[in-house]
């Protein structure tokens, strides 16, 4: 599994601010992250508002920017990583109009399976438009649209019920798209396709010559640049 690093070239700016200085720049922090995400969130969002929109949507987190000169004197007890999250989780809570929980789950869950949290709220939305009760008419549940077959292969004891549950349900899809993404040498078109289709499928339509593109790694992928290095490992 990819250790996605969030931050590193940023922690060394933290460390240098008086206990003062720290407690002014968390509050003000704490209290503008605060009123922006209720303001954020209860912005209504245009029911046919098209996915290639909401990707290339980002918010502006003007309240919680820090300069380069006050970074360069920080010296903290606050980790650049956290700093760096909240800013992350307040721009996804407002281009998807997620809850903050949710939020938290996808991006969280997304790096301990080693996977881009941008690519983790992408797939989740194609797949289920972030609905914990979703349901394809081929079976697939949840969140992630995770197959209770597929599931099992992960956890034998798992019955179709624990589906629903956000947190079993994106680790178990985020845990199977990077074991495809493996699979596949990094290719995350195929790695999509495979998720999409299943890999058996998959497989007998390249064995066959067929072209297996049905749309949907395209969709996913409009606008997407992969975190930080250029690429997924």
């Amino acid at each position: 599994m990819t250790d996605l690093n969030l931050g590193t070239t940023h922690d060394r700016h933290w460390g240098r601010l008086s206990a003062t200085q720290r407690l002014a720049a968390r509050g003000v922090a704490i209290v503008a992250g605060t009123v922006m995400l209720a303001g954020l969130l209860g912005s209504a969002r245009r029911a046919d508002q098209t996915a290639s929109a909401l990707f290339a949507g980002t918010v502006t987190l003007a309240g919680l920017q820090v300069s380069p000169e006050v970074l360069d004197s920080v010296e903290g007890e606050v980790p650049a990583r956290e700093f760096l999250r909240a800013q992350a989780l307040l721009d996804y809570a407002a281009r998807f109009s997620l809850d903050p929980a949710l939020t938290a789950s996808i991006y969280d869950i997304a790096l301990e399976e080693g996977l881009d949290p941008e690519l983790g709220f992408r797939v989740v939305y194609a797949e289920s438009r972030f609905d914990r009760k979703a349901k394809s008419s081929a079976g697939a549940l949840g969140l992630a649209q995770v197959m209770p077959k597929t599931a099992r292969m992960f956890d034998p004891g798992l019955i179709d019920e624990d589906l629903f549950d956000a947190e079993v349900n994106l680790r178990i899809g985020f845990r199977f798209l990077r074991q495809l993404l493996d699979g596949y040498q990094g290719d995350l078109s195929l790695a999509l396709l495979a998720y999409n289709r299943g890999p058996t499928r998959l497989k007998e339509l390249l064995e066959k010559g067929v072209d297996p593109r049905n749309g949907y790694a395209t969709s996913v992928l409009e606008g997407y640049r992969p975190w930080e290095s250029g690429q997924l490992q």
